[in-house]
């Protein structure tokens, strides 16, 4: 029989990571979080448009008209349009990222390597 609590030999080890990222430093400063500054603006020019139109007495009963007199064809071209604008801000989210990725491994791949001689 085996002892159970004794731990193999490959368990006494550190943890050594092989890689670019455990051996060098990042250089690039923090990132641009694109995806919440254009969901922000987004949702800021929702708010801003629905604002503008609840402001007016006049525009709030043509609103309301426009909505107790929907029709289903209407609403559900309507509501796949909404989808469809929001799909585009993600894609637009997601070029801006995919963009600051690649000026980042640009900058990286650019710039001058540490010499891995000692003296």
């Amino acid at each position: 029989m085996t002892d159970a609590s004794a731990a193999p030999l490959d368990d006494l080890e550190p943890a050594i990571s092989d890689g670019p990222a455990a051996s060098t430093p990042r250089t690039d400063g923090p990132r641009t979080r694109w995806a919440a500054i254009v969901w922000g603006l987004t949702f800021a020019a929702i708010a801003a448009a629905g604002y503008s139109v609840t402001s007016s007495a006049r525009a709030m009963t043509v609103l309301t008209d426009a909505v107790a007199e929907a029709r289903i064809g209407p609403a559900v071209a309507i509501g796949l349009l909404v989808i469809g604008g929001l799909v585009a801000v993600a894609g637009v989210a997601g070029l801006l990222r995919a963009g600051q990725r690649s000026s980042a491994r640009r900058r990286l791949h650019q710039s001058d390597h540490e010499s891995t001689r000692q003296t």
